[in-house]
């Protein structure tokens, strides 16, 4: 205790406020090896599983080694669609091992040639029915690794502490021996306050090797998840991809033009269609052959049913009377006729006048009978036209009224699309016009005319289909697709495989490899809707996501 033999009191008194200043501020300096003290640097995230990546002309195969089990995903280069159905060999460290298929789309090996710490170079052949191909890549096993071992840790923890209590053991004596000189009656007191402040200020001194004093940096979670690295590229591992069924396209050059965008339905060709109705109210008698059922076809003149006519009591009764008084008149024009035959027989009179008594009678007799026949001779339906039965609205027994719709025959190969435009500008006659149904089929229209009344602010068209198939059906929602504008030569792409990214730019995700993706910011101007051209951002051979873009756009 050199400090005591200062000169006088003073001295030792700054002096020893100098050394507990001095333990204050540097307390924290004397904690183990390992600790850190301040914001950690992040350190890039990957896949925690090793991986196995081969890409040939036509193949890309990405392996994962979980729990000596390889699951591999093979997929196409040209669109990333799925390969389920080929047969897998493996060459590893001098073994061959052949892939099982699953249903779910991947093969599964079991292996236990991988377990060895190390880099293992793997030959893969590839069987796809009449295709095969080499794939050549490798797999690297990392080793564990482990920053102390226990008895390294125990004897830090040991050192360190001892080297502590023994500090704080010296300073305490110190100072409570200076204090208790000046004032013995709080020599206690002060000599607590004095050890808690320091046990408080030399807490780090306390910390074990490994922990961190300070703000931590950035941690980035390794894992098989998608995330986005801190480069802004993506991975997206092979597992993600098929769950989003992901697709791709190698771009190329092309040409379009901007279009006009209707809607619209379809209906039939009204020269090679027909309604069949009745002229009379009545019941409804099958052919011989039955009703006509929906898609049946029939021919010109054919016939479908029968209608019974039905009349009204006071109808009838006028029928009855009109029949009795044609009764009457040729009884009378009988009892005439047998007169003048006497009267011509006997050269009493002329022949001319029998014959126009007869013909009297003759026309009073076509008239009865035509009267008796109405009552219960049945109206036949007949079709108008060849074609199929689209619609039928009756059964057998019904009664009918005039006019009624009772079956719609459509000619299926020549149909029309009515649409509507609220745009005066549309001039369909002008450039190609295709129609698309809600499945994506299209199908090539002619434009046929356009009404000069305008229906609630709209003017109607219509075309006409020239390559109809069976997927139309009457009334069928469709999108007409009239071209507009000048041809424009670039990258066309489908709408959805630009994503809006938080900063309000579109991007798309330009493959780099396998799984990782880089978003790249493009301009892009629309044409009809559903394709966009690319004026900035993407170069003829860039691959980007065409499927899925949006999902993937989502990853942070």
């Amino acid at each position: 205790m050199s400090i005591f033999l200062l000169p006088n009191q003073k001295g030792r008194f700054v002096f020893l406020l100098f050394a507990w200043i001095f333990w204050v501020l540097t307390g924290s300096a004397l904690a183990g090896p390992g600790h850190d003290h301040g914001p950690a640097e992040p350190v890039e995230a990957g896949p925690s599983s090793p991986r196995l990546v081969a890409v040939s002309e036509t193949y890309e195969l990405v392996a994962i080694l979980k729990d000596q089990e390889l699951t591999v995903y093979l997929d196409r280069v040209k669109d990333t669609s799925p390969v389920v159905s080929a047969v897998i060999q493996m060459d590893v460290n001098g073994k061959t091992l052949v892939a099982q298929s699953q249903t779910d789309g991947t093969y599964k090996i079991k292996t236990s040639s991988l377990s060895k710490a190390g880099t293992h170079e793997v030959i893969i052949t590839i069987v796809d029915g009449q295709n095969t191909d080499l794939l050549v890549g490798s797999i690297k096993i990392p080793e564990e690794n482990h920053n102390h071992s226990n008895e390294e840790g125990a004897s830090l923890i040991v050192s360190h502490s001892l080297l502590t209590w023994l500090m704080l053991a010296s300073i305490v004596g110190i100072t409570g021996l200076f204090f208790s000189r000046l004032a013995k009656s709080s020599a206690k007191l002060i000599i607590g306050l004095s050890f808690l402040v320091i046990l408080i200020n030399s807490t780090p001194v306390l910390a074990g090797p490994g922990h961190d004093h300070g703000d931590a940096g950035p941690t980035l979670v390794q894992g098989d998840a998608p995330k986005r690295l801190p480069d802004g590229e993506i991975f997206l591992p092979k597992p993600t991809q098929r769950l989003l069924e992901i697709r791709t396209k190698i771009l190329s050059p092309k040409t379009a033009r901007a279009v006009h965008k209707l809607i619209g339905r379809v209906i039939a060709d009204p020269n090679r269609s027909g309604l069949i109705q009745s002229t009379v109210a009545g019941r409804l008698k099958p052919a011989k052959s039955g009703l006509p059922f929906l898609g049946k076809t029939v021919k010109k003149g054919e016939i479908l049913a029968f209608v019974e006519p039905s009349f009204d009591p006071i109808d009838s009764s006028d029928v009855r009377q009109t029949a009795g008084e044609l009764d009457q008149r040729m009884a009378i024009l009988d009892a005439r006729i047998a007169r003048q035959r006497q009267l011509v027989a006997k050269n009493i009179t002329s022949r001319a006048n029998l014959q126009e008594l007869e013909i009297e009678r003759a026309g009073l007799s076509a008239r009865l009978k035509q009267l008796k026949k109405s009552q219960s001779e049945p109206e036949v339906l007949i079709a108008p036209v060849n074609g199929v039965i689209a619609e039928v609205r009756v059964v057998v027994g019904q009664v009918i009224n005039r006019a009624d719709t009772l079956f719609r025959i459509v000619d299926p190969s020549s149909l029309w699309i009515e649409a509507i435009s609220y745009d005066a500008e549309v001039k369909p006659q002008t450039g190609k016009i295709r129609a698309k149904t809600d499945k994506g089929s299209f199908f090539d229209l002619k434009f046929v005319g356009r009404s000069r009344a305008l229906q609630q602010q709209a003017s109607v068209i219509h075309f006409s289909i020239l390559n109809p198939t069976s997927e139309l059906s009457i009334g069928s929602p469709v999108k007409v697709l009239v071209e507009k504008g000048d041809i424009v030569t670039g990258i066309i792409i489908p709408r959805q495989a630009v994503a809006q990214a938080p900063n309000g730019q579109h991007v798309t995700f330009k493959r780099l490899e396998p799984e990782r993706y880089m978003p790249v910011a493009v301009r892009i101007k629309d044409l009809d809707g559903e394709r966009v051209h690319i004026t900035s951002g993407l170069e003829p051979g860039d691959q980007i996501i065409i499927k899925g873009a949006p999902l993937v756009n989502q990853i942070r």
